[in-house]
C-alpha cells in the first residue's frame, strides 16, 4: 500500500543534449528572477561563461558560490541561510552529486525551487527526488525526500560526454546496474508488503536499464573515450541520470532492501580513506556479486555482472579498495551490512557471510 506517501517523479523538464545549459537562464525565469548557485571552482571555470550570457540574457539576477563542504546537515543550513539572504528564489545545483544534493537539501529547507545541471553521468542524483546526508564524521546518516520534485534538470553532453573523464560513466553506470538485483532481493524478503504498483514500474525500469548496460555499457565508454557522438552513449547517459532517478523515485511508495547500497554506507563508515579514493558508483559496483550471490543469482548471471564491471574498471574484490581483508575487517564490514538491511534476520547474516567470497 501506498499509505500516503507522496510520490514525485524526477523533474518539472528534462534537456539533455550539446548546449543544453544555455537554456539555464530561461529555466530559472519560468520559477523566478533570481537565483543561487551552489558550484565548485573547477565547474565554474568551465561553465560560467555559459551561465552568466544566459542568465543575463534572460534578465535573471544571480550569486554563486563555489562550494566545498560536505553533504551534510550543517552545509544545508549553511547555503539555506546564503538562499534567505540573498532573497533567491531559485536555488541551483551545477556541478557532480555532491553539489547536487548539497543545492537540494538547502532547496528543499528554504522551499525553494530547485534546477540541477549535472556535469557528469556517475549518479542519478540530478534527477532523483531523495538526498543523501553525510555525518561529520564522513558515515551516511540518511537520505531524505524532496517536499516538491525537481523544476529542471539541464544535461549538457559538452560537459557530461565531452569533457568529464570516462570513469564517472562507468562509476554511474554500476550505480545503476545495482538497482535490478537489489530489487529483486526487496520481492524475495518483503513479497507484495514491499511491491506496490509503482514499485513493479521501477522494477521494469531497472531491469531495462541492466539488460541495455550488460549489451552498451563498454561500447558507450569507448565512444565517450574516443569523443564520438553516439546515440548509443546519449541512451546510457540518459539510463544513468534520468531513468535511473525515475527508479529511485518511483520506489518511494514501498520499502526497500539493498545490501550492495549498504556494502557502500559500511565503507563510508568504517573506511573513509576509502571513500575518499573511489566514487560512489565503484563502491555500490563492487558489491553487485554479493548481492546477487544472497539473491541467489545463476553463477553465470553473477559471472557476467562480474566481467562486466571489471572491463568497466570498477573494483571487483575489496582488496582493490585498500582495505586489508583481515578476519575483523570483513567481520565488521558483514555486521554493518546486515545491520542496515534486515537486522533481525539471522540467517541472512550467515547468508552475507557465506557470500562474501565472491568478493574477496
Amino acid at each position: 500500500m501506498l499509505d500516503g506517501n507522496n510520490i514525485q517523479v524526477g523533474a518539472g523538464r528534462y534537456t539533455q543534449c550539446h548546449g543544453a545549459l544555455k537554456q539555464i537562464g530561461q529555466e530559472v525565469s519560468f520559477c523566478g528572477k533570481t537565483a543561487y548557485i551552489v558550484t565548485d571552482s573547477t565547474v565554474w571555470s568551465k561553465t560560467g561563461h555559459i551561465v552568466k550570457e544566459s542568465m543575463e540574457k534572460s534578465g535573471i539576477r544571480f550569486t554563486v558560490d563555489e562550494f566545498d563542504g560536505p553533504s551534510t546537515q550543517k552545509s544545508f543550513e549553511w547555503i539555506a541561510k546564503r538562499l534567505r539572504d540573498t532573497g533567491s528564489e531559485v536555488v541551483i545545483g551545477l556541478g557532480g552529486g555532491k553539489v547536487i544534493d548539497i543545492a537540494k537539501g538547502a532547496g528543499n529547507l528554504t522551499d525553494r525551487k530547485i534546477i540541477t545541471a549535472p556535469t557528469s553521468a556517475a549518479t542519478c542524483a540530478a534527477y532523483a527526488v531523495l538526498y543523501v546526508t553525510y555525518g561529520e564524521d564522513g558515515s551516511v546518516a540518511c537520505s531524505q525526500f524532496l517536499t516538491h520534485e525537481i523544476s529542471a534538470v539541464l544535461v549538457d553532453l559538452d560537459f557530461v560526454a565531452d569533457d568529464c573523464p570516462t570513469r564517472y560513466l562507468a562509476s554511474g553506470i554500476a550505480d545503476a546496474m545495482a538497482k535490478k538485483p537489489e530489487f529483486y532481493f526487496t520481492m524475495l524478503n518483503l513479497g507484495a508488503e514491499g511491491m506496490t504498483a509503482t514499485s513493479e514500474v521501477a522494477t521494469g525500469i531497472a531491469d531495462y536499464t541492466y539488460k541495455n548496460y550488460i549489451k552498451k555499457a563498454l561500447q558507450a565508454i569507448e565512444d565517450a573515450k574516443n569523443r564520438v557522438d553516439s546515440a548509443l552513449l546519449d541512451d546510457v547517459i540518459c539510463m544513468n541520470i534520468m531513468l535511473t532517478g525515475m527508479v529511485s523515485d518511483l520506489s518511494t511508495g514501498g520499502k526497500q532492501l539493498a545490501i550492495a547500497h549498504n556494502f557502500y554506507d559500511a565503507v563510508c563508515c568504517l573506511h573513509r580513506e576509502a571513500r575518499k579514493n573511489f566514487l560512489h558508483g565503484e563502491i555500490v559496483g563492487l558489491a553487485i556479486p554479493l548481492q546477487m550471490a544472497v539473491n541467489g543469482s545463476p553463477q553465470k548471471e553473477t559471472d557476467e555482472a562480474k566481467t562486466l564491471l571489471a572491463a568497466m574498471g570498477i573494483p571487483t574484490r575489496i582488496e582493490q579498495l585498500g582495505i586489508d581483508c583481515t578476519p575483523e575487517t570483513v567481520r565488521e564490514l558483514i555486521d554493518y551490512t546486515h545491520r542496515k538491511t534486515i537486522p533481525e534476520d539471522k540467517a541472512l547474516y550467515e547468508k552475507i557471510k557465506e557470500c562474501m567470497k565472491v568478493i574477496m
